[in-house]
């Protein structure tokens, strides 16, 4: 019994099935690295074929665990159930985590001239597929839990500006307003909380991981300093610090947590709460 609480034991994830959108490049591929590392059979999906076959090859080739791509584009709850259906039929109607982390990441526009198309991107992509992809995926979840002791995972990609409010620094510093981007991950985090509800009696837990600035994309290096000085621990974040939260939340050791938020950010959030004597 003693056994349990290994680390091997409590934080293991070998032998497990997971899907995670977007997991092509930032984030995503991050999780999926660490997933593939930890002997996980992972599916990535995208709109970016070339992005997918790319790091599906890489992160193959690293093993112990596979990983597989698969082209989407999840605009839809049509196309959110079809990519359920591809994974039922390759899994045997199971699936045992699901990263919902698929977004954009920035979109540069002030706060008059934000383009509605822009708004109704990102609303469908961080919100309303968010909802659709888990309703889609929750019979192969039910069907691979092991509930109460250990539950199939939801886990969804939200922010720190999903918590907090206003604008980062390097955001103002480019002129960029990122009002819509926060203003969808304050919704994914409330359709998070509120899936929790209805999910987790099912033997599904759902919770969301908030992170803060991980340079992704070559913008963020321009205004490195700016991000850094925002940050106590100073520095960004990076793969280990994505991997660790996300192994956690599919892993034994998360098993009684969910609709919650893991905040991973350096205390960026706490750097709010102090006052300027």
């Amino acid at each position: 019994m003693d056994d349990n609480l290994l680390i091997t034991n409590l934080f293991s994830i070998k032998g497990e099935t997971a899907l995670i959108t977007g997991g092509g490049t930032g984030i995503g591929k991050m999780i999926a690295k660490a997933f593939v590392k930890n002997g996980v059979r992972v599916y990535i999906a995208s709109r970016n074929k070339e992005h997918l076959e790319k790091t599906a090859e890489e992160l193959t080739t690293m093993g112990p665990g596979v990983c597989y791509s698969i082209e989407t584009n999840l605009v839809s709850k049509e196309a959110c159930e079809k990519l359920a259906s591809k994974i039922e039929k390759l899994e045997n109607g199971k699936l045992d985590i699901l990263v919902n982390n698929a977004g954009i990441v920035e979109y540069n526009a002030t706060l008059t001239d934000f383009p509605e198309e822009a708004w109704d991107e990102m609303y469908n992509l961080h919100v309303k597929s968010v909802f659709y992809l888990t309703i889609a995926y929750l019979p192969l979840l039910e069907k691979a839990s092991n509930k109460p002791i250990d539950p199939s995972r939801v886990i969804i990609t939200g922010s720190i500006l999903g918590i907090g409010h206003g604008e980062l620094k390097f955001a103002q510093k480019r002129g960029s307003c990122s009002l819509p981007y926060s203003s969808s991950k304050h919704a994914v985090h409330g359709v998070a909380k509120n899936l929790a509800v209805h999910l987790t009696s099912r033997g599904v837990n759902v919770n969301i991981l908030a992170p803060g600035v991980i340079p992704v994309k070559d913008i963020f290096y321009e205004f490195i300093n700016s991000i850094i000085s925002e940050i106590p621990q100073g520095r960004a974040g990076n793969e280990a610090d994505m991997a660790g939260a996300a192994i956690y939340l599919s892993s034994r050791a998360s098993s009684w947590v969910t609709g919650t938020e893991i905040i991973v950010d350096g205390g960026t959030l706490l750097n709010f709460k102090l006052s300027d004597i």
